[in-house]
């Protein structure tokens, strides 16, 4: 008899549990770098659209002298009233009522977005080609042209290239859209102006509310065009343009440094929806201009109220500030958390129009492109008075109090 003991083979109990506890701890410790990685891989191809619609915008700039409107509406009164504010204009009676920013009459001039204008630089020549500019985005009536594809279902089409991987509020198959042109501090021309932020979905204390007023004797236009790259135009059939309605951005103009300049940021709250009070309940895509879908302002708080004719205007700056090297306190309020309008905030909102803000499907901030076509991640929680500097093109030629220091560009470069 052998008295050896036969070789045991197989795992006992014990250093089974042991070798799946070590899988466990080594899945455990790889699935939050396999997570990180596909966020970032997903930050990147948003990076990549931006960076190819900055340079489609830049295209575009160079071809036409000028970047696009963010937003071309018809205009339908033959004889406004000229002056500093719009007057009787399409772009004026925008109001509508409580937290309606755009009554039907107004989403009937609804012609396109800047999206529409730069669709051949997107390499998307068909969808431009077949675009009637005589026409309503949401429309479906043939034009004079019987071979032209109708607005509205071009403007259904979805382009990937105009929706970020992490805006999870999209709807499949439709004209999607996450970027959003830099409109400055004010929804100008359109009217209100300036917004309230919403607190939660459906909050009856938010949305539209008054003017913005710079000052006595110091034209809108001269304030609100330093703000901001891309404006709410309007134009008669006939294409005579009335003095609100032209305004738009030149390379000349961005004085402050092209690579120091927003050109478009993030948003998950503007694209494709069936309909909502926001544009007067037409449905909404990528060709929508209404402000609250095509372009993104900076908090108008920066004015309290609104108004920042006060004399001195509250927490601006004096000569002897600025020349002492101290931009004005107020700017700060660009981005202050805790007003509802501070970059980031909708991402607790769902509803489409409802924040003309900042805000992305990325944790902790949202990507930029700059006019000069660079792209930058830019944390939440940058400085408020960074933040206006780079939406402005030419804060250093604002008046005085207005007027902006040089930004550090150490300050949001990452």
């Amino acid at each position: 008899m052998n008295s050896r003991r036969r070789r045991r083979h197989g795992f006992t109990l014990i250093e089974l549990l042991v070798v799946i506890s070590i899988i466990g701890v080594l899945v455990g410790l790889l699935l939050p770098a396999i997570q990180s990685a596909r966020a970032a891989a997903r930050r990147v191809q948003c990076q990549n659209n931006m960076k190819n619609i900055a340079l489609a915008l830049n295209a575009y700039a160079i071809r036409k002298g000028a970047y696009p409107a963010a937003g071309t509406f018809t205009e339908y009164d033959p004889t406004p009233t000229e002056g500093s504010a719009p007057g009787n204009s399409v772009l004026n009676d925008a109001q509508g009522s409580g937290v309606d920013g755009v009554p039907a009459k107004v989403a009937a001039q609804a012609m396109r977005s800047w999206v529409v204008d730069i669709l051949a630089d997107l390499d998307q020549a068909d969808l431009a080609n077949n675009w009637t500019n005589e026409g309503t985005y949401w429309t479906t009536a043939a034009s004079d042209d019987l071979s032209k594809t109708p607005n509205g279902i071009i403007s259904k089409t979805a382009l990937a290239i105009l929706r970020c991987p992490d805006d999870a509020n999209f709807q499949t198959n439709e004209g999607n859209l996450s970027y959003v042109a830099n409109g400055g501090f004010a929804r100008f021309a359109y009217n209100p102006l300036t917004w309230q932020g919403l607190q939660y979905d459906g909050d009856s204390a938010g949305g539209t509310q008054g003017a913005m007023s710079w000052g006595a004797g110091i034209p809108p236009q001269g304030i609100n065009q330093k703000l901001g790259v891309m404006f709410l135009n309007a134009a008669y059939a006939d294409k005579t343009v009335p003095p609100w309605g032209g305004l738009k951005t030149t390379a000349a103009a961005i004085v402050d440094g092209s690579g120091s300049t927003i050109l478009i940021g993030e948003s998950t709250l503007v694209g494709y929806s069936s309909g909502v009070p926001y544009s007067g309940s037409a449905e909404t895509n990528w060709a929508a201009p209404f402000p609250n879908f095509c372009m993104f302002i900076a908090s108008d708080n920066i004015c309290g109220s609104g108004d920042c004719t006060a004399s001195p205007p509250a927490g601006f700056g004096t000569a002897a500030t600025y020349t002492a090297g101290v931009d004005g306190a107020a700017w700060a309020k660009a981005n202050q958390f805790g007003t509802f309008e501070n970059l980031g905030f909708g991402q607790a909102l769902t509803i489409k129009g409802t924040f003309p803000f900042i805000t992305s499907g990325h944790a902790n901030g949202s990507n930029y492109a700059f006019c000069d076509g660079s792209v930058r991640f830019i944390n939440n929680s940058i400085d408020g008075t960074v933040f206006a500097k780079i939406v402005t093109p030419a804060g250093s030629k604002l008046p005085i109090p207005y007027k902006q220091l040089p930004v550090s560009q150490d300050a949001f470069i990452q």
